[in-house]
């Protein structure tokens, strides 16, 4: 929340992996309780491994 660095090629990485995964659990026929439930883990593992990649680049 003190701010940080974003770029524009990954915020729009982002929004096609989101968008592919919404659209391909969709279309298995996935309930939407459970797609926000994977869409979440995945969001959580992204800020995860990005804490974890600024800790070992300090």
């Amino acid at each position: 929340m003190s701010g940080g660095i974003g770029h524009l090629s990954g915020t729009i990485l982002g929004f096609i992996i989101i968008g592919v995964l919404s659209n391909s659990l969709t279309l298995l026929n996935v309930s939407s309780f459970y797609q926000d439930i994977v869409k979440g883990f995945i969001i959580i593992f992204a800020v995860l491994m990005d804490l974890r990649t600024k800790r070992s680049g300090n």
